[in-house]
């Protein structure tokens, strides 16, 4: 039986849950646009507590990797790198948009809110196959990519929640078009993985790499040089 950590942090919220066995048996989730990097490892904790299992017990931990928020990102992969290297474990990452398709298994178009005016863009078919490569694009054209596929518009954006189009999509009745990602809800994306590894030496699976489409705002300050007036 598997059992499995999985975390998001990339956009506007900070959830957690433990997959064991057929399904999750704990989560936790809040709306927070920041405090992730304060508030994820004490949700971890209560978590695993409310699950009954130790880190020790962990088979592996999952992540989304991105595009989201930079800082976000940033936060979830570094905890699940450092898990997933303390307990020798592998770490699973999952694209934003890979998290968010899951509430349209028929089929979607998913916009994740870029914070500049525009969105990242991917689409998926029947199952999770995506059905093309990331882009960027405004609101009005987001609505049309999902219009012209017939496909419903899933996005974390609350913005864009009225553009939804395309005959429900598949989208169960439970499952909000607009909101960031929980982890319960993708859990199982990742659990398949975990399963795809099959049985491997966990000191060789690759580390999850992040997911930006767009370089991050956040720059280095400059370098002075000795007596460099300020």
């Amino acid at each position: 039986m598997a059992r499995i950590l999985i975390f998001d942090t990339s956009g506007a919220a900070c959830s957690a849950a433990v997959w064991a066995g057929d399904g999750v048996i704990a989560e936790r989730y809040e709306a927070m646009p920041r405090g992730q990097a304060e508030r994820l490892l004490p949700m971890v904790e209560e978590t695993l507590a409310a699950a009954g299992i130790a880190f020790g017990q962990l088979d592996a931990v999952g992540v989304t990797r991105g595009p989201g928020a930079f800082t976000g990102l940033r936060i979830g992969l570094a905890a699940a790198r450092g898990m997933a290297l303390a307990l020798e474990i592998p770490a699973i990452g999952i694209t934003t948009f890979e998290a968010l398709a899951v509430r349209a298994p028929a089929g979607c178009a998913v916009a994740i809110d870029t914070r500049r005016n525009d969105f990242f863009c991917q689409c998926f078919g029947p199952g999770g196959a995506a059905g093309g490569e990331p882009e960027i694009l405004g609101a009005a054209d987001a609505i049309s990519l999902a219009a012209a596929r017939s496909l419903p518009l899933i996005t974390d954006s609350p913005a864009l929640a009225g553009g939804e189009t395309g005959p429900g999509g598949g989208r169960t009745p439970d499952a909000p078009a607009a909101g960031p990602p929980r982890a319960a809800a993708f859990a199982s994306l990742v659990a398949g993985r975990h399963h795809a590894l099959g049985e491997g030496r966990p000191g060789g699976f690759d580390m999850p790499r992040p997911l930006y489409l767009r370089p991050p705002e956040a720059r280095l300050p400059e370098t002075r040089r000795p007596g460099q007036a300020r």
